[in-house]
């Protein structure tokens, strides 16, 4: 399993302290599989629709109801399960929402519940609160099945319709693509057994759709290591977005995808999110003399995020690649507990504090969000958590990392003579800054893996399967 940053046992004290995300101990996890499909007929097309307003006004009046009985002079507090129940008395009045089944229902209901937890939980810990809000149409697009009810999964198909494909009730029989029957064979052939399902409105006009299907119970691939008992500490940033160090000597740094030679076609690569990302500025320039909301905008719009969604998907194939590489050659990674969101903070201030450098935050901002820090982090590990085998992850602090020496310890921030050297004036050690910065990360790694063994190595603590609560039965009356 992969623990939050806020459930994640600490080991370690001060500053070396780590917490532990991935303890390489599953035998089985839990993987989604993204397939594209469009609606086979217009009748289909209009149900899926129609089961998206119905969700959508579901989410809205649990949201109301909630709200109205908390305003009540009684303060009255509902749960989900109330909720729930409620839905029993559509029958007769709103048929019309349950030809597809009670899951899509509850399943908004629980996105209540989920918005409504979020938001107390920010309340307790201090943050921007964001009291859940209404939903209009631009901002609903999702359907969801948390259960194996009113959806089913034909990989070998059935009589009447041979072809692998997905039925949902009240919208019928959705057939699926050859890559999509290859990407869900694998994952059956595996022990997968598909769990949960959620349906996605691709565009605006719903003429295509995503559909998300949870597979669990999902067999680990159990990775051999190439270097058993290795330790690798990576340093994220925006011009180098990965460095490397590894074993007690050999260090490499492997540069962003406009750089990299990491993966596979790599001149190929880089020529290719150049060219994309030239056509978009070009692209941005054309829209802005065009009237906004025009049809003409609106076409350059189109064209401009299929660019965005092109380069990303280019960026995001790279990190899956260094992960599984990164994953492949070690049995421990460290990385840095980084709080993005604060690191992301806009410096624009208020009015009567206004900020200081915003241009240039505002360019570090952009510089952060197309380096991507979580992706890299995210898919290592999606990658450890699915190889097995005693796989770990560390997070540990960042503060630091990029003024300390790695070879005598000593802070101090003119040691970053420049943004790519580093020159220890204490012990003279000279080296890449950002390969400096993933020494200091790996010993400190090394040293909350030192607490985790002396603590005899205790496991996450794995989360209990989510029970639905059924009602109790009568109480039985004496004679």
């Amino acid at each position: 399993m992969i623990s939050s940053t806020i459930r994640a046992p600490r080991y370690g004290q001060g500053r070396a302290g780590g917490k532990l995300i991935v303890d390489g101990r599953d035998e089985v996890v839990f993987r989604k599989a993204e397939i594209a499909f469009k609606p086979l007929t217009r009748a289909q097309k209009r149900s899926l629709l129609k089961l998206l307003d119905a969700t959508r006004e579901t989410f809205n009046a649990a949201l109301q109801e909630r709200r109205d009985a908390y305003q009540h002079p009684s303060r009255t507090k509902i749960d989900m399960f109330q909720q729930f129940g409620h839905i029993t008395g559509l029958r007769g009045v709103r048929d019309d929402v349950l030809v597809w089944g009670i899951q899509p229902l509850r399943w908004s209901m629980r996105r209540v519940d989920e918005a409504f937890s979020a938001f107390f939980r920010r309340v307790s810990t201090g943050e921007t609160p964001g009291y859940p809000r209404f939903k209009g149409k631009g901002r609903w697009r999702t359907i969801g099945y948390d259960e194996t009810t009113g959806w089913k999964l034909n990989l070998g198909g059935t009589k009447k319709h041979p072809r692998p494909h997905l039925y949902v009730q009240g919208v019928g029989v959705i057939p699926l693509s050859n890559p999509a029957v290859r990407q869900l064979r694998q994952y059956a052939e595996r022990g997968g057994v598909p769990t949960t399902l959620t349906l996605t409105r691709a565009n605006k006009e719903g003429s295509a759709w995503r559909a998300s299907i949870g597979f669990g119970d999902l067999a680990v691939e159990q990775l051999p290591v190439a270097q058993p008992g290795s330790t690798a500490g990576i340093d994220r940033g925006v011009a180098v977005l990965v460095a490397l160090a590894s074993g007690a000597t050999a260090a490499e740094a492997m540069r962003a995808p406009e750089t990299s030679g990491i993966m596979h076609h790599a001149d190929d690569l880089v020529s290719r999110l150049s060219s994309i990302r030239a056509a978009i500025i070009a692209l941005q320039q054309d829209r802005s003399g065009k009237k906004k909301y025009g049809r003409r905008w609106r076409q350059l719009s189109r064209r401009i995020a299929r660019l965005h969604r092109r380069a990303s998907n280019i960026e995001e194939n790279w990190a899956r690649h260094t992960a599984k590489h990164l994953v492949t050659e070690h049995e421990v990674i460290v990385l840095e507990d980084l709080n993005l969101q604060a690191m992301m903070r806009s410096a624009k201030g208020t009015i009567e504090e206004p900020g200081k450098n915003v241009a240039a935050k505002s360019g570090l901002n952009r510089a952060l969000a197309q380096a991507a820090p979580a992706r890299v982090a995210r898919w290592v590990a999606v990658k450890a958590e699915s190889a097995g085998l005693g796989r770990r992850i560390w997070l540990v602090n960042p503060a630091n990392t990029s003024q300390q020496c790695s070879a005598c310890g000593v802070i101090d921030a003119t040691n970053r003579i420049t943004r790519e050297t580093f020159y220890c004036g204490s012990c003279g050690h000279y080296e890449h800054a950002d390969i400096n910065a993933a020494r200091n990360i790996r010993a400190r790694g090394l040293a909350a893996e030192r607490a985790w063994n002396e603590a005899g190595r205790p496991g996450l603590v794995r989360p209990k399967p989510r029970l639905r609560r059924r009602k109790r039965p009568p109480p039985e009356t004496a004679s």
